[in-house]
């Protein structure tokens, strides 16, 4: 229900609280009016010529099928939307949905073949059974699990990154300081470790500073002007809320009052 948010209204019904009830209500219904007997382990081998156990078993296979459809068209909306590694969970999510559809018409395909007598048609459908299951839960276990692990690679790697552009840029914000030393905290360990994009941010913000006054002799080379700008571009991903844009068009005055 969390993923159906902001997706289309058929899309957010499928997976809404509503079909969900309606699933529910209409399997306990039928389940009623199954005539059980003794005790099993092989429900619907026994009692699936009942028109009432093949109603309940279709309802939750229908259910299934209608639920993971509008999870299949989530993970591809995901899909198209990620990038690097990301783009596993989605698309283990858009696989495992598919499977779990077919195997929610195979299911149907059996119950009916059950319930009208035809158990040569029913024991070759269930030949796909298995394997669909198997499949089917092993991808989706694959994308749910792989969402959070994707996240957390990519977050590590990030701050990698992150952490090489501030070692690198440490050189040339020290000069950058000193040529204009203004209120600088040009102290790293200032900042707490869970804060390099602040600092990167800062580092950033100061020797554009520097570049810009003229009142002061600081120039850059191009290799070091590329490395600014590799870093004013990482920082544009993922960038803390409260940061200012490093290359916005404000003046040294404006910045100076933001410190």
């Amino acid at each position: 229900m969390k993923a159906s948010q902001h997706q289309p209204r058929a899309v957010s019904l499928a997976l809404g609280r509503a079909a969900l009830l309606t699933a529910i209500l209409g399997a306990v219904i039928a389940f009623s009016l199954i005539e059980l007997g003794s005790t099993t382990t092989n429900f619907m081998l026994k009692l699936g010529d009942q028109p009432a156990a093949a109603i309940y078993s279709m309802i939750q296979f229908v259910y299934y099928g209608i639920v993971l459809s509008a999870m299949a068209v989530v993970a591809a909306r995901q899909f198209r939307n990620s990038e690097g590694v990301q783009v596993l969970p989605p698309a283990s999510l858009f696989i495992g949905s598919l499977l779990g559809v077919v195997l929610s018409v195979v299911v149907i395909a059996m119950d009916l073949a059950h319930v009208f007598d035809n158990l040569s048609l029913m024991t070759e459908i269930a030949i796909t059974y298995e394997p669909l299951r198997l499949l089917a839960f092993l991808f989706l276990c694959l994308g749910f699990a792989g969402q959070p692990a994707a996240r957390t690679l990519q977050a590590r790697s990030r701050e990698r990154r992150t952490r090489m552009l501030v070692d690198d840029l440490k050189p040339l914000w020290a000069e950058a300081t000193t040529a204009r030393p203004g209120i600088s905290l040009n102290n790293q360990s200032a900042f707490p470790t869970d804060e390099l994009d602040t600092l990167l941010h800062r580092q950033v913000v100061e020797i554009r500073d520097a570049m810009i006054d003229t009142r002061v002799q600081f120039r850059l080379s191009e290799r070091d002007r590329a490395l600014v700008e590799r870093a004013e571009r990482h920082l544009v991903g993922a960038r803390p809320a409260n940061a200012a844009t490093a290359d916005s068009p404000t003046s040294p005055g404006e910045r100076q009052s933001r410190r």
